[in-house]
């Protein structure tokens, strides 16, 4: 399970990059069924500002919608539509396992500012917002939240949290399908090194309708590795130790494993729907949620 201490590296925001994300909000692709009017679009028809579409007139429709320029035009009566705005609820999902430890910087520094900054955009929009950590099973987390004077209680569990204990992403996927119902856009950021239990935990997700975004963060010797000559390599997760003498050779084939394995990861999420996205943490994190996040469509 994810432990709490005092992380030494603690997680903050530049006051410039936090300029430019109150300019950002989130976006979701989905149908919601928010309780008050936000600032999300749905296909839930209802009064609000922004015009959707038309319909013919029927008796005892409201006599203020009806389009009198087209009346006038057409002879005909033609009623507005338009998109009833809604509230979205953002989940972000950390992954806090171990492996997530690795790398410098850390891994889990880095998705710990990417959570933060998701978390800045959300609350600022007045999204409903609930951030919640796994390893073995979910951490510690927050209730839904709304504003952005909840900010600190984000950073506050950020700067707590450190990384433990091996992943069981389907078992912290179930955990949080109990917990969390209503749809939602959700960000999942990990490393996704847990072959064993990842692509059920991702359809478990989905099974729950939510709209959902792969952010997986690796180190860039993940993908590129430097090694070279004989090593001890410890599992970070298992403990295990394996001693591997690594030459050109081995180099190759890990990478074309790596490359295979990234490969499938996109194309499972592509099948599902889903959302995917990977970076490293030598890419600056206000280059890759201000432009390559963006891109996306889950921010804007």
């Amino acid at each position: 399970m994810v432990e709490i201490t005092a992380d030494r590296q603690k997680v903050l925001l530049e006051p410039e990059f936090i300029r430019r994300l109150s300019k950002l909000k989130a976006e979701t692709r989905m149908i919601l069924g928010g309780v008050m009017k936000g600032e999300k679009r749905s296909r839930k028809y209802g009064t609000s500002v922004e015009f959707a579409d038309y319909r013919d007139y029927h008796l005892g429709d409201d006599l203020r919608y009806l389009d009198w320029n087209i009346y006038a035009r057409l002879e005909r009566f033609f009623l507005k539509l338009f998109h009833e705005e809604e509230d979205l609820t953002v989940h972000i999902l950390l992954d806090l396992s171990a492996s997530m430890g690795t790398g410098d910087p850390p891994k889990s520094h880095y998705a710990k500012m990417l959570a933060l900054a998701l978390s800045y955009i959300s609350l600022s929009n007045l999204d409903r917002l609930s951030l919640t950590t796994f390893s073995s099973e979910l951490g510690p987390g927050t209730r839904l939240l709304r504003g952005r004077s909840h900010l600190q209680t984000v950073t506050d569990l950020l700067n707590r949290v450190v990384t433990s204990d091996k992943t069981d992403f389907d078992s912290s996927c179930r955990s949080f399908t109990i917990r969390h119902r209503s749809k939602g856009l959700v960000f999942v950021i990990s490393d996704f090194l847990d072959p064993l239990h990842l692509t059920e935990g991702i359809k478990r997700l989905s099974y729950n309708k939510h709209d959902i975004l792969l952010v997986q963060v690796l180190d860039k010797n993940e993908i590129e590795p430097e090694l070279r000559g004989d090593w001890a390599l410890t599992d970070s997760e298992t403990g295990d130790i394996v001693e591997v003498s690594v030459s050109p050779r081995l180099i190759a084939d890990y990478k074309y494993r790596m490359i295979q394995y990234l490969e499938d990861l996109r194309k499972f999420a592509r099948r599902l729907g889903l959302g995917y996205i990977l970076t490293t943490t030598d890419v600056p994190i206000e280059h890759f949620i201000l432009k390559e996040l963006v891109l996306t469509g889950a921010v804007r």
